[in-house]
């Protein structure tokens, strides 16, 4: 099921793995061991953008190294996964932990149980093939964060937040980014947002507006993608810390 909204969208309910739909099982000749059953949900997909973002749940299996055709995120909600790649190094992710997979990148995927995900795949056919990065990047949620512009003050209610970024990934078009961004409380009237972006909070809580005088609250454990266009406010009274997903592609 396919969705492109011009209002931002929940997506956590599905994320708890209520309501989500079949998937067609993985080809037999893709796997080393298990028969996984899998179910997911997408929330916007964009073929000619090359944007897909969305759950995913299985069970169990072992699949064999692949080149992956897309740049991956991932923050792993349930369960435990293990990626090797072709060269050996291993990356193991737990549930809360986030990483990305290069586009390009040869790894196998082992899961022992049930793992659920929240994913962003950016696959533009235009983008470099090169790999941005050699490796599997898991995000540090600790990592040092350094001061960053904030909102156009003209947009704002009451003073300028503090806002800081740690950028962990940027593909090799530089249009898919991957990282922590924190600000201090600030209120933003809602104008059209610049951006593709998925939230996934850390700390904190915002309530994310329109211009229509609708109001979704988010606290920390909550994820919300917000296409392009989207007329978006924030108004948030304490501090607030995210994991971002953007792409800046036109379109």
């Amino acid at each position: 099921m396919a969705m492109a909204s011009a209002r931002s969208m929940r997506i956590f309910a599905h994320a708890r793995g209520e309501g989500l739909d079949d998937w067609p099982a993985l080809p037999a000749s893709e796997l080393v061991s298990g028969t996984p059953i899998q179910h997911g949900r997408h929330y916007f997909n964009a073929p000619k953008l090359g944007l897909t973002v969305g759950v995913w749940s299985s069970t169990a299996f072992e699949r064999k190294p692949k080149v992956h055709d897309a740049d991956e995120f991932g923050l792993v909600l349930d369960g435990a996964v293990t990626i090797t790649e072709s060269g050996g190094q291993v990356t193991s992710i737990a549930a809360g932990e986030a990483f990305v997979i290069p586009r390009g990148l040869e790894c196998a995927w082992k899961q022992e149980g049930r793992v659920r995900k929240i994913f962003a795949t950016f696959a533009n056919a235009k983008a470099p093939g090169k790999p941005a990065a050699n490796h599997v990047v898991k995000l540090d949620l600790q990592a040092r964060m350094e001061p960053c512009g904030g909102p156009d003050p003209s947009l704002l209610s009451g003073p300028e937040p503090r806002c800081a970024e740690h950028v962990a990934y940027t593909d090799a078009s530089g249009q898919f980014t991957v990282g922590l961004w924190s600000a201090t409380a600030y209120d933003r009237k809602a104008t059209p947002f610049p951006r593709y972006e998925l939230m996934h909070f850390l700390e904190g809580q915002v309530d994310l507006t329109d211009d229509a005088g609708g109001e979704q609250g988010f606290y920390a454990g909550e994820t919300v993608f917000v296409p392009k266009g989207a007329p978006l406010g924030w108004r948030s009274r304490r501090d607030v810390k995210k994991i971002f997903v953007i792409l800046s592609a036109e379109g």
